[in-house]
């Protein structure tokens, strides 16, 4: 990195840095990670109060009919079905895949004991993990923090290149900058702004889990946090490439949400799959999303800190992202170098890339 770059990249993080809004945001997100870690059951992570159970012989159907009887009592409904079950009662035993809810048990013990002299021994396929409902939590509010930085620095990337363009500050800085070095300079200081917030939230994340113990911080966990900040990196490389070119399009602030909108809903509908990846992380969106660059920097951090990715998808998916964000990079730049000192009226992005390929 030159000396231009970093006096750059030092303006843009010390300039946001002082900013009443950034400091807010992060003590808004250090709030939420108290809430996610200590309080998962306030945000619905405790399983659903509706239930299928099969029965596997006549007197495990009547446990169950009588656990659909009682559920009332515990502000639930069970039901007995055989489609997709959440567990199965059979020989004195709740079997299922993962581990049940813990109000299905109950329910199915207290329903149980005119049947049964013992307990109903509870046996799961996959092994237990006491953390899962706490990581559940922690994936979703990765999701939602992944896209809130993606859509806020890519956005602060064109801000910063339209209020330069509209006060014609870009004239005086070009004067002395390549187009390619301000670019530069721009887009890794904001991302050193985002990743530090993101590196201070995961800090005070593990400190918060370890002390209250609502999470084994093991080194498993602290793997998985790196990983997505890793991912954030990433992402935040792929979209302000292409949110400085959304910037440079347009002379004024007032039209900077059309010339950003399909990135904006680029990285909305990415949201939207990383809820449904969180929801199944071992399905079969979970690994088509791993390899579409665009959606992978949202959904693939919260696999891993489900433990649902394998390493090798891990590092493909990887290896695919930073393929694709160095050939957007340089690609990026010479639209920004073709079009930032062009004002007046918008420029089209066809005509952008006509500018951009004359200059080769």
């Amino acid at each position: 990195m030159n000396e231009t770059v970093k006096l750059v990249a030092r303006r843009e993080l010390t300039e946001r840095i002082h900013e009443r809004s950034f400091l807010i945001s992060t003590g808004i997100t250090l709030a939420i990670v108290v809430v996610v870690l200590v309080l998962p059951a306030l945000l619905g992570f405790g399983g659903p109060n509706e239930y299928t159970v099969a029965a596997g012989d006549a007197q495990s159907r009547a446990v169950v009919e009588r656990a659909g009887q009682i559920a009332q009592e515990f502000d639930a409904k069970v039901t007995l079905g055989s489609d997709n079950p959440d567990a199965t009662v059979v020989g004195g035993e709740i079997r299922a895949d993962d581990e049940p809810d813990d109000e299905l048990v109950s329910i199915l013990q207290v329903a149980a004991q005119p049947q049964t002299a013992p307990p109903l021994r509870v046996i799961t396929t996959e092994p237990v993990d006491p953390d899962r409902d706490a990581k559940a939590g922690l994936a979703f509010f990765t999701i939602l923090i992944l896209y809130g930085q993606l859509l806020t620095y890519g956005f602060w990337v064109a801000t910063g290149v339209v209020e330069e363009k509209s006060s014609r500050v870009i004239e005086i800085l070009l004067a002395t900058i390549r187009p390619r070095d301000l670019l530069a300079g721009k887009v890794i200081g904001l991302g050193l702004l985002g990743l530090g917030q993101l590196l201070i939230v995961s800090l005070f994340g593990l400190v918060v889990a370890a002390a209250t113990g609502a999470l084994d911080v093991d080194g498993e966990l602290i793997g998985a946090v790196a990983l997505s900040l890793g991912w954030f990196v990433l992402g935040y490389a792929f979209y302000a490439s292409a949110y400085a070119v959304a910037g440079a399009l347009v002379p004024r602030q007032e039209e900077i949400q059309s010339s950003t909108t399909p990135l904006t809903m680029l990285i909305l509908i990415s949201l939207f799959i990383g809820f449904a990846v969180n929801d199944d992380p071992d399905g079969t969106l979970a690994h088509v999303t791993a390899f579409i660059p665009p959606v992978a920097p949202v959904t693939m951090p919260s696999r891993i800190i489900l433990g649902a990715a394998p390493a090798w998808e891990i590092a493909a998916s990887a290896a695919l992202m930073i393929a694709t964000t160095l050939a957007l990079i340089p690609f990026a730049g010479r639209i920004y170098a073709a079009v930032v000192l062009r004002t007046g009226s918008a420029v089209k992005l066809r005509e952008a890339l006509a500018l951009a390929r004359a200059q080769k």
